[in-house]
């Protein structure tokens, strides 16, 4: 089955096809590693490690990387506040955003990128922008002219910054050719960290970083770009313009894919202004599975309000599927009715998600499934069992773990012949079985319609 993208550079749904049959290569803009990671990264970046894990799941190889920005503005102004060096402050922040990603099973990502460690890559396309007359220098700093590349603005719809974009890095100089021409090379300044190189003594722009470095990584186009929809203008056009005025080759990324913004409050939930919740402090409230289950629950590039209430729903809805798992006895035989519904569920579950990653319809259908599944009053078997571990190993949001699998022989033995045992109305023999079953750390449940259990 086909896989289509809303691709955001043609505002329509295209098919998946990949520069490279089989292969995809996919960057997702990172964070700048200033302060700590607040749970509107945490959507984001788990959605984009959703859909790199479903790409996987249909067989294709995935390169995916995210770049580190460790050398910025933000970092410099934050270190000076606090009294200590921007590489300190960067280097602390990196590893704390590596155990946020860590804590919320965020694994999909195949290399982390510093943009400290692409200062020579950078340079050299400045000097190429240069040597092809797109870039123009004031002050010792060089800058993009915009008036060399008309095709600016061709992803966002617009060449002008708004009131609501996050322009906080389009740099104010005297002399700049354009007000939207931004920096490529910043000259160095009293107390800022440099580099001593052919463009002078200074530092990258923000912009630069994100093209040098998917340069040496994937070459001057690939297939996927990323990032949250506040990305697109500026930075996200700035990066098309210096990449395809380096190299004359258009589009940078065949397919463009932005995440909705978070909010929280009615309000777009930012470092800056203060309103942010660190995915520590989401974590001692919620398991992870809570908030993976309440990020994918929302279409990817739908904005999200997180509140309580977004929460609870997210772990009422996990402890649904959960619980109907712990129905499941894997050592009975399916009927024919209820193959037959696990197979047509798990044929819309995917078609849903190829259709633009489709999650909130996704889980519609597995969670249809279980109410006819209910309705139908058989026990659900292995097909059921299947579809469910299917699932999780592709949202990782169900705690599986508390009852046992059809791979344990001994209890699955002891629990079909304790079923058998009570449809006889044995229930004193059944009482001694689950006495057994409680010494191999397993809690039987016996309900009106179905016996469930869970590992202690």
């Amino acid at each position: 089955m086909a896989i289509k993208i809303y691709n955001t550079l043609t505002r329509q749904k295209e098919e998946f096809a990949p520069m490279r049959d089989g292969a995809v290569k996919m960057f997702v803009c990172g964070p700048t590693v200033y302060g700590p990671t607040h749970v509107g990264h945490a959507k984001t970046y788990t959605q984009f490690d959703f859909v790199a894990r479903c790409f996987r799941r249909a067989g294709y190889s995935v390169t995916y990387a995210q770049n580190m920005t460790d050398v910025d503005d933000k970092i410099i102004r934050r270190a000076g506040k606090i009294g200590t060096q921007p590489y300190e402050l960067a280097a602390e922040f990196e590893a704390r955003y590596l155990a946020d990603m860590t804590a919320l099973h965020n694994d999909s990502v195949d290399t982390y990128a510093r943009a400290h460690d692409h200062i020579d890559g950078i340079v050299a396309q400045v000097q190429e922008l240069i040597r092809r007359g797109h870039a123009y220098q004031v002050d010792g700093s060089w800058y993009f002219d915009l008036a060399t590349f008309p095709a600016y603005g061709k992803l966002s719809g617009r060449k002008t910054a708004r009131g609501d974009d996050s322009v906080s890095r389009i740099d104010e100089a005297v002399g700049k050719r354009n007000p939207g021409d931004f920096a490529l090379w910043k000259a160095r300044k009293p107390g800022e960290p440099f580099w001593t190189t052919p463009l002078g003594q200074g530092r990258p722009g923000w912009h630069i970083e994100d093209t040098a470095i998917t340069e040496a990584l994937f070459g001057p186009q690939y297939d996927i770009h990323g990032g949250v929809a506040d990305l697109m203008f500026p930075h996200h056009e700035a990066e098309i313009a210096q990449m395809e005025a380096a190299f004359g080759k258009a589009p940078l990324a065949r397919y463009w894919m932005h995440t909705g913004l978070l909010s929280t409050g009615g309000e777009k939930m930012s470092k800056s202004t203060g309103n942010s919740l660190s995915v520590q402090e989401a974590l001692r409230d919620n398991s992870y599975r809570t908030l993976r289950y309440a990020f994918l629950s929302q279409h990817y590039r739908s904005p999200m309000e997180l509140s309580d209430t977004t929460l609870s729903n997210a772990h009422g809805a996990r402890r649904r599927a959960e619980n109907f798992y712990r129905t499941v006895d894997p050592c009975r035989r399916d009927s024919r009715m209820s193959a037959t519904l696990a197979e047509e569920a798990k044929n819309r579950f995917y078609g849903r998600l190829h259709d633009d990653f489709d999650t909130p319809g996704a889980l519609a259908a597995l969670f249809g499934f279980i109410r006819a599944q209910n309705r139908s009053k058989e026990v659900p078997g292995p097909a059921a069992q299947g579809l469910i571990e299917s699932v999780e190993r592709l949202f990782d949001t169900f705690l599986l773990d508390g009852r046992p699998r059809g791979n344990d022989p001994e209890i699955g033995r002891l629990l079909e012949r304790r079923r058998q045992l009570r449809q006889e109305r044995r229930y004193a023999e059944a009482d001694t079985l689950r006495d057994v079953l409680r010494e191999l750390g397993v809690v039987v449940e016996d309900g009106p319609r179905a016996t469930r259990w869970r590992r202690t």
